[in-house]
């Protein structure tokens, strides 16, 4: 099947990376549909809470009636916090693991039965540079629900690899999104920039790249991995 017959769902995608995202695929013909709490329900975007179990079930069900296929799900939606390492209380972890955490779970959950049905997904979940070391910006809950995005990606590749269906997971360092402007300040943007190996920050279209490629036929025979997209942060 060409890009041109492909329908993609990217969570997150009225800012940062996700925005970035639905650009790059629609540049290569995919039909991609937005989903956040932020977009209107429209022809190509749906109002979501991914939080919420119940309004992505009504979107992902929406999609499938417009356009019959989920073959594409890029898991952006994503929320930060800072706080003190043991400054967090249960509602905090909550409502960072929520949307993080159990979201990009119940995205998967709803669309990899769909791709199962027409022997070809491509799941990219989008995680951080949080998760394969810790956090220069956000707090510790941040830091887990990245890791345990991790954990979700190759839990599912294993899974579903005979399905036709690859799951994948990008691990950004900083990228200059308006998530990561409100919680750092402009002299920690300047200090992380200037020690990384590149001396620059990650740009929106740094990561939609990588997720163009995961989501193509060339991508085939990845799965289960995380591609560090970090100017050489080590």
């Amino acid at each position: 099947m060409s890009d041109k017959k492909r329908v993609a769902i990217v969570t997150g995608a009225s800012r940062g990376i996700g925005k970035a995202a639905i650009a790059a695929l629609d540049a290569r013909g995919v039909t991609a549909i937005g989903m956040s709490r932020n977009l209107p329900d429209d022809a190509r975007n749906r109002r979501v809470d991914v939080a919420d179990e119940a309004s992505i079930r009504r979107a992902f069900e929406g999609v499938i009636t417009d356009f019959g296929r989920i073959d594409i799900l890029v898991n952006c939606a994503a929320v930060a916090t800072t706080a003190e390492p043991l400054g967090l209380n249960a509602d905090d972890w909550e409502a960072v693991l929520r949307p993080n955490l159990i979201g990009t779970y119940l995205c998967c959950k709803h669309a990899i039965p769909v791709m199962k049905q027409h022997g070809f997904g491509r799941v990219i979940n989008v995680g951080s540079i949080a998760g394969r070391s810790f956090s220069k910006t956000g707090s510790i809950a941040y830091t887990a629900s990245k890791y345990g995005v991790i954990g979700i990606t190759r839990q599912l590749a294993a899974q579903f690899g005979r399905d036709g269906i690859t799951v994948n997971c990008v691990a950004p360092s900083q990228t200059k999104t308006e998530m990561l402007q409100e919680i750092a300040t402009p002299a920690q943007l300047e200090a992380i920039a200037a020690a990384n190996p590149t001396g620059r920050l990650g740009e929106p279209r740094d990561v939609a790249s990588a997720i163009v490629f995961l989501a193509s036929d060339d991508a085939s025979y990845i799965n289960g991995a995380v591609l560090d997209i970090n100017g050489g942060v080590l």
